[in-house]
């Protein structure tokens, strides 16, 4: 935008409200992706401790 434009154009919302988007369904994938690997590292701790449990008590 020049400095002579005072108000944002149509054009200009879109791209910034697609920008805007973009970035954060970009941090939503990370925080999805970290929240399944750690809810995938807790679920298999506990698997294995009922497998050892499980192994011990027979």
């Amino acid at each position: 935008m020049t400095p002579s434009q005072t108000t944002p154009q149509p054009g200009d919302i879109i791209v910034a409200a697609i920008e805007a988007q973009t970035v954060a369904i970009d941090r939503a994938m990370r925080k999805a992706f970290w929240t399944q690997i750690v809810g995938l590292t807790v679920i298999m701790s506990v698997a294995m401790t009922v497998f050892v449990v499980v192994v011990n008590a027979g």
